[in-house]
């Protein structure tokens, strides 16, 4: 039977906390190695470090600004910063919304929590809210006993304040937090043999019987404050459930709801966010001004590029869009392939996975609607290709899963039967979009947007939100909601929403060329690539018609020659 005490360890955690995450993640059906840290320090000791340097991405929160600070001085310049969003804010009942929506991961595969004071109430609106991390670990405050005790809600909650003596006022005992995930289906795994933190895990995201036996003791006295004080754990829990001038709620009695009701809560503080390596804070909404003065010095942002293809794909088209992205794209930028059923050759540039095994979520949509022919654009014997909802789904899927792994700044989800047939500078693919614009594409006058180039500013949360989002239209079968079922539907139906809420700013890429059918070719795209989309494939480049500007290129001119 696997004990969880029996894989502690420690790299970067306070504890063995490193060597349970590591035991459980291992678990999972379809880890994208995705964390959310409320409570992550300054980056000497906390819960998701390890993960960073095993080539995870996520999100870290802390109140205290130097230790953003020291955070980020102290990985800056890693390999892996760029993969890690930074957050200042004094996590509480209203403004923990932020993580959940706005953020864009309501499904991270780690969640840590640790904020030494009301960390149930926060945990209890989170889930609330919709928010299903996979693992979770939580400090316990041991000295509350092993009931279902947590603390008294206070948005300004201080546990020096109401306890200066110890400081032992603070967070849930082991008995709220069983309680309180019980609810929402998750398996109690154990705490460490520190005391500090408990661990659950969320059954439907792990492999079929990997959680049957695991297990880990039901409770341990925090050696850290049993060491410190001198005293038996026994002793430091009597004395502090005695205490007649602190509170104690019992989650199975009162309404949690209620007591955080009857307190007076001032407007929530919004985020600071920051992502490493980047020349400015990126500021989510709510927005709060920085003033932080640790932006680091203007550079040319990391830019990598999401296609997929399947097989015959692939044979048609995939090889030589490969080639041309190792021959001409520039030498600073990635290529992540997302294949299906076929297994191209990878390099250091160019990243290789499987979509079907990396995107669970894709193959169940496709599983789902395997007997529905419409959902294929079959309807008796016509073949509708915008109504192929399935064919159009893969890209978005290939694109979520590349925007998860990436540690880009801009990510660009490109079609494969795109070639680039001349060397293209650095400095082309950084000006392609402002560098305060969050998505950039090719809209059209009455017809859907060219999405075969579509620029994607990882550095801002909502961005990413806005990928994960474009998913559900396919997990959440919302694709059939439109009047076409195509990815550029759906892209078009969620700029619409984003423009209207005003929280991110899109970018026509080819501002000032005049509208056309085929607008890549005719932008500042045509100066480096080649789109051959539809019958273009099998003339083996586009034709003199598409084009309504002149181009002086020579592979345009070349092809006028020849009669296009």
């Amino acid at each position: 039977m696997p004990n969880i005490n029996d894989h502690e360890y420690s790299i970067f955690s306070q504890n063995g906390e490193d060597g349970i995450i590591a035991f459980l993640t291992g678990g999972l059906k379809n880890n994208r190695k995705r964390f959310i840290e409320i409570g992550t320090a300054d980056g000497g000791e906390n819960n998701s470090l390890y993960l960073l340097k095993l080539g995870w991405t996520g999100l870290g929160i802390d109140v205290d600004p130097d230790n953003i600070k020291r955070y980020i001085a102290r990985i800056t310049h890693k390999p892996f910063a760029q993969r890690l969003t930074l957050a200042r804010m004094k996590v509480g009942w209203d403004n923990c919304q932020w993580i959940v929506d706005d953020y864009g991961d309501k499904t991270p595969d780690f969640f840590s929590l640790d904020i030494d004071s009301v960390d149930y109430y926060v945990a209890y609106r989170m889930l609330q809210l919709g928010f299903r991390p996979s693992v979770v670990c939580c400090e316990y405050n041991a000295f509350l006993g092993k009931g279902p005790l947590t603390v008294m809600y206070e948005e300004d909650f201080s546990r020096r304040r109401l306890d200066p003596q110890r400081g032992l006022y603070f967070g849930v005992a082991v008995g709220a937090w069983r309680h309180l995930f019980a609810q929402y289906g998750y398996k109690f795994c154990g705490v460490d043999t520190a005391g500090v933190n408990v661990f659950f895990c969320l059954p439907e995201a792990f492999k079929p019987g990997f959680l049957d036996d695991v297990t880990g003791p039901e409770h341990a006295y925090t050696k850290i404050f049993v060491n410190k004080f001198r005293m038996p754990g026994e002793e430091l829990e009597r004395e502090l459930l005695a205490r007649p001038d602190l509170v104690f709620v019992d989650v199975t009695e009162e309404n949690v709801e209620d007591i955080v009701a009857d307190c007076d809560l001032p407007p929530a503080d919004g985020p600071q966010v920051f992502t490493l390596g980047q020349p400015e804070a990126v500021v989510a909404k709510p927005v709060a001004s920085t003033g932080s003065g640790i932006a680091a010095p203007k550079k040319m942002p990391v830019v990598h590029a999401a296609a997929t293809f399947h097989a015959e794909g692939y044979e048609r088209f995939g090889k030589e869009f490969i080639e041309s992205f190792r021959r001409h794209w520039p030498k600073e930028t990635k290529l992540w392939i997302f294949a299906e059923g076929c297994k191209p050759e990878g390099c250091d540039r160019v990243i290789v996975r499987d979509l079907h095994e990396d995107a669970r979520d894709l193959v169940e949509f496709k599983q789902r609607h395997a007997a529905n022919p419409g959902a294929r654009g079959h309807f008796g014997e016509t073949y509708q290709y915008m109504l192929d909802s399935v064919r159009w789904s893969h890209r978005i899927f290939a694109l979520r899963e590349a925007a998860l792994r990436s540690d880009a700044d801009i990510l660009v989800n490109i079609d494969a039967d795109i070639v680039c047939f001349q060397d293209m500078p650095m400095e082309f693919l950084a000006t392609l979009m402002p560098e305060d614009a969050d998505i950039g594409f090719m809209p059209r006058k009455n017809i859907y947007s060219e999405c075969s180039f579509v620029l994607y500013n990882l550095r801002n949360p909502v961005v990413r939100k806005f990928i994960i989002d474009h998913t559900d239209y396919y997990t959440h079968d919302k694709i059939f909601t439109l009047a076409r079922w195509t990815d550029c539907h759906a892209f078009d139906s969620m700029v619409a929403a984003h423009r209207k809420a005003a929280d991110l700013k899109f970018y026509n890429i080819n501002e000032g060329v005049p509208d056309s059918m085929h607008p890549f070719v005719n932008g500042p795209l045509g100066r480096y690539m080649d789109h051959l989309k539809g019958g273009r494939k099998d003339e083996g480049r586009s034709s003199d018609k598409d084009l309504v500007v002149a181009r002086t290129e020579a592979y345009w001119t070349q092809a006028r020659t020849a009669g296009g």
